[in-house]
């Protein structure tokens, strides 16, 4: 029987993305974004294209019933659709870290509520939470996004344990830099209305310049790299809990299982101001 998967943010990037990989391995798809007329990739009987705001929660519930009326059944939720946000935390209003967390956090918190009855009912399903490199290891200006991705792998941790007995498995799926997505420099633009005080410059000036350096090619994750690593966590079988895509994301996890000591002197080359 052909198994039915919904993907949250598939308007552009990651998402679209993964939306097409998995219409091309063979899967019922329910590409979800704000505005369906978004939408640009092919089309397909096996394509429901499908309006959802992951922070409306009436919306959230009529995207999974009408997944569930057009294919009869789910078996994965991906929760892909983000924000990002780069910028000082002292000069970022409140009400935009909320929006960060009400989309990164709370967003794949009301999918998973209402996805988690389908599954019950079905005897089993899968939930694939894409969080971020910036979980394990935290970048300046870009804490409020840090604090919503680890939440989230937090949160997926916890759960696994909670559903593991009605059969519901929870994947974590962590991609570092992905040059070709766009999903930063499109919320840069929010940072360019968040003017950050002067006494922040020299230290804002030597992050952006870290930018420019080049990595050896293949370094950082392709968005085929990411949604091919969805798929492999949507059909895993060995029990993974984590899978981390890109040489950036491997390194800092690296890092991070070093010694407090270690660890932070890796951090200081990278992030110190001085």
């Amino acid at each position: 029987m052909t198994q039915t998967v919904l993907v949250t943010g598939s308007s552009s990037g990651l998402g679209r993305r993964t939306a097409q990989k998995f219409l091309a391995e063979g899967w019922n798809v329910v590409a979800t974004m704000r505005d369906p007329a978004q939408w640009s990739g092919e089309q397909s009987d096996r394509l429901l294209v499908q309006a959802l705001d992951v922070r409306d929660e009436a919306s959230v519930t009529a995207a999974v019933a009408a997944a569930t009326e057009r294919f009869g059944g789910l078996d994965v939720v991906v929760n892909n659709a983000g924000m990002g946000l780069f910028s000082v935390f002292e000069a970022t209003p409140q009400t935009v870290i909320e929006e960060v967390f009400d989309t990164n956090v709370y967003g794949p918190m009301r999918l998973i509520r209402a996805a988690l009855p389908v599954f019950e009912r079905q005897g089993g399903g899968r939930i694939v939470n894409v969080t971020s490199s910036s979980a394990t290891v935290p970048n300046p200006m870009q804490a409020a996004y840090g604090a919503s991705k680890a939440a989230l792998t937090t949160f997926s941790e916890a759960l696994a344990y909670e559903v593991a007995g009605l059969n519901v498995q929870v994947k974590v799926v962590e991609p570092g830099f992905v040059a070709t997505t766009g999903f930063f420099a499109a919320t840069s633009k929010r940072f360019e209305s968040i003017p950050a005080p002067e006494a922040y410059l020299p230290f804002i000036q030597k992050q952006i310049a870290a930018f420019d350096v080049q990595p050896p090619a293949g370094y950082f994750a392709t968005e085929d790299d990411v949604a091919a690593t969805v798929l492999a966590a949507a059909t895993d079988q060995t029990g993974l809990s984590r899978f981390r895509v890109g040489g950036d994301t491997l390194d800092g996890a690296h890092a991070r299982r070093q010694s407090d000591a270690e660890y932070d002197a890796w951090r200081n080359t990278r992030f110190a101001a001085n």
